[in-house]
This record gives C-alpha cells, sequence and structure tokens, in this order.
C-alpha cells in the first residue's frame, strides 16, 4: 500500500525439505584407521590375542592384545573393549575423531596395527569425511563415507536441519466464501479452512496496486484459518493490536497483511504467502511491535516492511519492532526491510534464491543506511539482529558438496576477487547465491582479512533439480547471439544472451520477483554476470 525499495529478487519451485541448524551428516562405516600407521596384526608391547582382562586375553589388557586396550584395538575406544567401534558409537565405522578400525589400529598397539592410516582409511569420523580426522583429511572422496569431509570432499558436507520445516499448502474445505468490499471484524473470525474470495483488485494479475482490505479487524480482534482467493486488494488490515494465525494467500496484491495502529501488537503465525511483487506484510504503526512465526514465503520482495516513503507512516522519528522466526523463505528479495529506527530480530530463517535476510534504510525513506554489514543497507547491525547461526541456506536444492549452510549477509556486503570486502565477524565462511536467478550457493571464506571464494575453486553449486540446471548448461552459450540489458525485462524464460555493457558476462531470461516490470503480466528480467560453471 505504500511506495517501497524495489529490490532485486529471486524465486523458486514450492519443493522444499526441512532444514536450519548446519548439521553435518556424519560418516557412517569403513575400515582401517588408525592414529598413525602400521602393518602388525594382532601385537601389542607383549603377547595375547582375543578378549582381554586386565591382564591378557582376547581383546588386549592395559597394554597389550588384539581387541584394543585403553590405547588400542580393533574398534576399540579409550575405555571398552571389543569390535565395534568407539566409546560414543556402535559398530564398525571409527571413534569420534579416528576411521574405523579403532583408535590406534586392528590388533595393534599405540604403534603398530594393521589397517592403515589416518589418510587411506574408507568411512569417516563423526565430525569429518571420508575415514577421516578431524582435520578431514582421512578418505578419499571417491571411496567416501555419506558424510563427508569439512571441505566438502567426500559428499555432502551438510545437510538440511529439521528445524526447517515447509508447510504443506492446504486445500479449502467447505462452501467458498464471497465477499463484497470490505467485511469488518469486531471480535474474532473463523474462516474454518473455507475459499474467501472477493470483488477486489485481482492480485493473480497487474493489477496489484489495491489499498482496500477484504478483512479490517478492530483493536484486540482476530482472524484464522482463511484460504484467500485472487480477488482480494489489499488482504488484511489490522486497525490495532490484532492475532492473525493459519491464512494463507497464494497471491498478494500490494499487501497480504498492513498492521496500522499505534501502540499496537500484532502476531502472525502458521501461514504462507505467495507471488508478492514487493512486500508482504507492512509495518506502520509507531510504537509497535510484530511477531511473526511460522511463516513460508515464495517468490516476494519482501516477507515484511517497517514503514517507508509513503503516506501513513507517521514521522520519521517513529520507532517499531519485528520479531521474526521460524521462516521459510525461497525466491525473496529481503526477508526483513526496516527503518534504521527501528529493529528487527531474526532466528532461524531458512532460505534459498533469497540474497538478503535484512536490510536497512533511512528513516521514512527508500535510501539505504549504512549501519549494516561492511558499511551497507544489507546484513546484521544494530537494526537487524541476527547472528550466522539464526541463517540457513536450503542445500538440498543444489547439487554438489557445501561446507557450511550459513547464508552470507548480502551481495554488495560480500564480495571477493578485484573487490573484495572485509570479512564479517561471525561469517568467516558462508554462502552467496550465484548463477542468474540465484539458482545455486557458492562458499566464501576469510583470507588475510578478505573474502576470497573457497571450495571447489570457488564452483557454483548449481540447481539439483536436472531439469532446471539443464538451462544453465555452458554449450546453450552459443545461443547468447543478442546483446541486452541487464534487469531489463524479457519475454523468454531460459533464454541466453550477452550484457550490451560488459562482453564478459552472459545474461539469462530468468524470474526476479521485486522488480515492477513494464510489462503487467511478466516478471522476468535479464540476469548478466560472469560465466558460472
Amino acid at each position: 500500500m505504500l511506495k517501497r525499495k524495489l529490490v532485486p529478487a529471486v524465486i523458486c519451485t514450492l519443493a522444499l525439505a526441512a532444514g536450519c541448524a548446519p548439521a553435518e551428516t556424519p560418516g557412517t562405516t569403513g575400515t582401517g584407521g588408525n592414529a598413525t600407521t602400521g602393518t602388525g596384526s594382532g601385537g601389542s608391547t607383549t603377547t595375547g590375542t582375543g578378549g582381554g582382562t586386565t591382564t591378557t586375553g582376547t581383546g588386549g589388557n592395559t597394554t597389550t592384545g588384539t581387541g584394543g586396550s585403553t590405547t588400542t584395538g580393533t574398534g576399540g575406544s579409550a575405555t571398552t573393549t571389543g569390535s565395534g567401534g568407539a566409546t560414543t558409537t556402535t559398530g564398525t565405522g571409527g571413534n569420534a575423531t579416528t576411521g574405523t578400525g579403532g583408535k590406534s589400529g586392528t590388533g595393534g598397539s599405540t604403534t603398530t596395527g594393521t589397517g592403515g592410516s589416518t589418510t587411506t582409511s574408507t568411512g569417516g569420523s563423526t565430525t569429518t569425511g571420508t575415514g577421516g580426522s578431524t582435520t578431514g583429511t582421512g578418505g578419499k572422496p571417491a571411496t567416501g563415507g555419506a558424510g563427508g569431509a569439512v571441505a566438502g570432499t567426500g559428499g555432502a558436507g551438510v545437510t538440511v536441519s529439521a528445524s526447517c520445516k515447509i508447510p504443506t499448502w492446504p486445500t479449502a474445505t467447505g462452501s467458498p466464501v464471497n465477499i463484497s468490499g470490505t467485511q469488518k471484524v469486531s471480535g474474532a473470525y473463523d474462516g474454518k479452512m473455507a475459499l474467501h474470495d472477493g470483488s477486489l483488485n485481482d492480485c493473480s494479475k497487474g493489477d496489484q496496486s489495491s489499498t482496500t482490505a477484504l478483512f479490517e479487524i478492530a483493536d484486540g480482534g482476530s482472524i484464522k484459518n482463511v484460504i484467500f482467493g485472487a480477488k482480494v486488494g489489499d488482504g488484511i488490515h489490522c486497525l490495532g493490536s490484532c492475532t492473525i494465525d493459519n491464512v494463507w494467500f497464494p497471491y498478494v496484491c500490494d499487501d497480504a497483511i498492513s498492521a496500522l495502529g499505534d501502540n499496537a501488537k500484532v502476531t502472525i503465525s502458521n501461514s504462507g504467502f505467495k507471488g508478492a511483487r514487493d512486500k508482504t506484510i507492512q509495518m506502520n504503526g509507531n510504537k509497535s511491535t510484530i511477531t511473526i512465526d511460522g511463516v513460508y514465503v515464495e517468490t516476494a520482495g519482501k516477507l515484511v516492511r517497517s514503514c517507508g516513503s509513503g503516506g501513513g507512516c507517521g514521522p520519521a522519528s517513529s520507532v517499531r519492532t519485528i520479531n521474526v522466526s521460524n521462516v521459510v523463505a525461497i525466491g525473496v528479495g529481503q526477508v526483513v526491510g526496516i527503518s534504521s529506527n527501528d529493529t528487527a530480530t531474526l532466528k532461524n530463517i531458512c532460505a534459498y534464491r533469497t540474497p538478503q535476510l535484512c536490510h536497512t534504510y533511512q528513516p521514512g525513506s527508500d535510501n539505504d543506511a549504512v549501519d549494516g554489514a561492511n558499511g551497507v543497507g544489507e546484513g546484521p547491525g544494530k537494526s537487524c539482529i541476527y547472528a550466522s547461526t539464526e541463517s540457513h541456506a536450503l542445500v538440498n536444492k543444489v547439487s554438489g558438496s557445501l561446507s557450511t549452510d550459513i547464508l552470507c549477509p548480502g551481495p554488495n556486503s560480500i564480495k571477493t576477487g578485484s573487490t573484495a570486502t572485509a570479512c564479517v565477524t561471525g561469517f568467516d565462511t558462508c554462502l552467496k547465491n550465484c548463477a542468474p536467478g540465484g539458482f545455486g550457493f557458492k562458499a566464501v571464506g576469510c583470507t588475510a582479512g578478505k573474502y576470497a571464494d573457497v571450495g571447489a575453486a570457488g564452483v557454483c553449486s548449481l540447481p539439483a533439480d536436472a531439469a532446471t540446471a539443464a538451462h544453465f548448461a555452458s554449450s546453450n552459450m552459443s545461443s547468447a547471439t543478442s546483446t541486452v540489458t541487464a534487469n531489463g525485462s524479457c519475454t523468454s524464460l531460459w533464454s541466453w544472451g550477452k550484457d550490451a555493457s560488459d562482453s564478459t558476462h552472459f545474461c539469462m531470461c530468468v524470474m526476479k520477483p521485486g522488480y515492477y516490470q513494464k510489462s503487467t503480466t511478466d516478471w522476468t528480467v535479464w540476469d548478466c554476470q560472469s560465466p558460472w560453471w
């Protein structure tokens, strides 16, 4: 309902798995793996085979035997004996720090034993790649366990945590509800999961400038269990404090929800939004708090924006608080856009093709503030409050091995190469969006205080979906015969071109929400960059 910053964003398909705490996939099984090296079998500093007592026997005693003493043995750990792992695991597969076969070697003493060294074992430890040690050098990618090394050379380095969960988009039940104009709610409204549609602007088309709401909720009111249709205008207006739960917008016009009251508390939970050209939730009220929890958003400029430069925002000195948690965002330009007077706290944000989690603007303006990462508006700062561990890339959406799931603060605050930016505290290794439309992730790391591409020569991990990935094949470069303008409108999705301003850049026609295009029905733009393969 207000003028807003038109920021590039990226979209994606709805399919997505859960995952937000960076969780390494552990190694499973393997053979060998010794703290040092050796060739003997069954040997110890004295003699004996089989299980041990405190003196002799199979399994070794405190100084000898096959099967592991306090320092050696097959599958044994420092405190247990026998075959099958360490004190923290069971079965053949090594202990917490070394490969399969025990701490010091199969049947060996502290210096000898059969089973290979830390660099040739198969399998992996709980913290590293194949058969590896804590540094990930104990396994070879060709024979590695599922966990992979820390550097990502033996399989996927991280997996998507169960804390990032995408909801199942609900199906409407019961009889549809048709609303003429705006329905006012003074108490509690339960839509009973019926489809609700109106006579307002059609949000599935280009007519998205409506500022008229389908529902107007009085101070202290609530609305829940509503599936919205297409002709819903400006969705829901909260005139004061209100509670919104389990509402679903497959189309968004100017906004889906507007929080308008001063000194208000608004909560939005267990809901979903798709197809917002810019902001999805607008926050206007001075000295108000909005709490967003358990929300899915796909294809939008922003999930939430504290009041920008349009009317109805009150004085530039207005102060607002935004709390956002447990959000899955796909194809969103910014999860949060906030004025520098305001405060946004983000927790457990999971994203793909979403370049910024939080962006700060000057009060009452669409101009960037400079209190974010590396002196730009994006990333953590005094207004945008989040730790790197609260950001989680949906790494299951791309192929290849990645060493972390921490998302970089943004494309302008994290640069590599000749324009490399300074490392941001807490983001020593993170993932930046790559490929046109942000269809991939590339790891960057801190080198001598500056960012540099890391991993497999900084290669972009392209989409895991084979049909999508095929469009990025370098063999398609021959089709880039025309010169185009970056961020200019285009009509044929996946078409290739050459950047008119830089002949070394190739361009692809992709969906980039967050832009108002000349065409009222087409959101595709030319995204130009250096080759990404």
